[in-house]
């Protein structure tokens, strides 16, 4: 029994702790130090500052916000705890609806959208920081007043990845800081606190498009205009030397210039074996490896990129698929945070907590599924269909006791027929009629065959031209001659119109007739 809790203690705890791993500073400091290979090698004391850098090249700052704009752009909404509601369905008064309705409330009433913006930009840093200012609502309600986002440089970790402020009086290892009172999402890593962000992929991409770019302007400087040269006799005095010197820099500006006639200018042009294009190809390629960074391809962000249709879907479809992940880790942070800190202070002894979910699905194209819907439902018929699906697809709520409503009759067409047939589904073979002691079913085939007798008979009296120009022609030539001096004088739409009623008039009446067990 002592080695089966021993077993059971050893499979709850963490033994592959921080505190025990041979790469991590131990002994000499309480502090969890950031392991980034690049802020190691190269931020000279700046830390995590050194990733602002990233943010001023142009390409690099439009990626990343096009993701987390991508992520904060969706609409969010506060899920009950329990599956009470369904969107669509009027406002429900369970406790666990009112909660959620609360959370909506106060988050709104913040500057969430622009916090969210804010966390998401552990995607470059590897974390990020929000501090919470609480304040109390006009019912006297703990909310969250304010979300002010704070620089992660300005925050360290232990080894047991609790959050510390670093502060003049605590420089190194810093301050520990209140409970709920600041928000950390962190990227990339479970494991390591500090996150995994995107600045260790991007910095030399970054770094050496920008010193390209510096080798491009000095480049173009050294070949784009002239090199001024001038000589002077031999045994010229200082003076006169000092004034060929003016009199070349007077040709950066100057038209024209004037000098003495022992003294000779000359423009020096400069002689390049490499492309002009070399350093522009650089930056090219460099803003490519960025894009791959961020957004995983290029079709999306790169101007005159070429690819297939197909290609180009499968790009779209990564980079949806890195805005869905995305979202669902800042719903998991905001979850295990900040919507449950606002729980526990106003609503006591919670126990199931609402969550927060950010639709990144594409919006269904509503008036294509009506269409099949009306198909499914009208036209074929058959189906047993709940009002609560017509509700939650198209967002009609139900009315509320006693509320003032409004219902519109189906529109008339070759789906109900006009004249008032219904489709099967709607009126059940097995219902009876206690007037004429017939079943529904059975009106509705009688009803069908006359109209199909009907529209036959229309249909026949059009065709009538083209029959007897038929059988009084004697080749197929003189067929399609008159076909071509009777066709103007056809109503072709009706007919087409007629066809396509008496077809599914016919198919109908044969579905009918199978459901009361009779033949053709």
């Amino acid at each position: 029994m002592a080695d089966v809790r021993r077993v059971r203690t050893e499979l709850r705890s963490e033994i592959a702790t921080i505190s025990r791993d041979l790469d991590i500073f131990a002994g000499w400091i309480r502090r969890l130090e950031n392991p980034d290979p690049v802020l190691r090698s190269e931020s000279r004391g700046k830390g995590l500052k050194l990733y602002d850098e990233i943010l001023r090249d142009a390409h690099a700052f439009s990626v990343l916000q096009t993701r987390i704009l991508a992520v904060v752009g969706k609409e969010w909404q506060i899920e009950p705890a329990q599956a009470g509601t369904r969107r669509g369905r009027p406002k429900a008064v369970t406790r666990e609806q009112e909660i959620a309705d609360f959370i909506t409330q106060v988050l709104l009433a913040t500057n969430f959208d622009q916090a969210r913006q804010e966390l998401l930009l552990s995607i470059l840093y590897g974390f990020y920081v929000l501090e919470v200012i609480w304040g109390l609502d006009a019912q006297g309600k703990i909310v969250p007043a304010r979300l002010i986002p704070k620089h992660p440089r300005r925050f360290c970790f232990t080894a047991d990845r609790e959050l510390r402020l670093l502060t003049p009086a605590a420089p190194v290892e810093g301050e520990p800081v209140p409970e709920r009172k600041f928000i950390w999402m962190t990227w990339g890593s479970v494991d390591n606190p500090y996150g995994q962000g995107l600045g260790q992929k991007l910095w030399w991409p970054v770094w050496f498009k920008k010193h390209g770019i510096k080798f491009w302007v000095i480049f173009a400087e050294k070949f784009g205009s002239p090199t001024a040269v001038g000589k002077y006799p031999a045994g010229s005095d200082e003076e006169t030397q000092k004034k060929l010197l003016e009199a070349l820099g007077a040709i950066q500006q100057d038209s024209g210039i004037i000098v003495p006639e022992t003294m000779v200018v000359e423009l020096l042009e400069a002689a390049r074996t490499s492309s002009v294009n070399t350093y522009e190809s650089l930056c090219e390629f460099m803003d490519r490896q960025i894009s791959k960074a961020v957004l995983g391809q290029t079709l999306t962000t790169e101007i005159g990129e070429t690819g297939s249709y197909a290609a180009a879907k499968v790009h779209e479809g990564v980079r949806d698929d890195l805005v869905k992940a995305d979202a669902d880790l800042l719903c998991e942070c905001l979850n295990s945070t900040l919507i449950k800190w606002i729980v526990d202070y106003n609503f006591p002894g919670v126990q199931d907590y609402p969550k927060i979910w950010i639709r990144t699905e594409p919006e269904q194209d509503l008036k294509a599924l009506a269409e099949r819907d009306k198909i499914l439902l009208r036209d074929i018929g058959g189906f047993d269909v709940p009002v609560s699906y017509i509700r939650d697809t198209y967002g009609i709520p139900a009315p509320e006791e006693g509320e003032e409503t409004i219902g519109l009759p189906p529109p008339k067409g070759p789906g109900n027929f006009a004249e008032g047939t219904r489709v099967p589904g709607a009126e059940r073979p097995g219902d009876r009629d206690e007037a004429s002691g017939l079943t529904q079913g059975q009106e509705a085939i009688d009803k069908l065959a006359e109209k199909i007798s009907r529209r036959g008979a229309e249909l026949s009296g059009m065709l009538e031209p083209v029959l007897a120009l038929v059988k009084k022609a004697n080749s197929f030539e003189e067929v399609l001659e008159g076909l071509y001096e009777l066709y103007p004088h056809l109503d072709t739409a009706h007919m087409e119109e007629l066809v396509r009623q008496a077809t599914f008039a016919a198919d109908l009446w044969g579905y009918l007739t199978a459901k009361e067990g009779r033949n053709g």
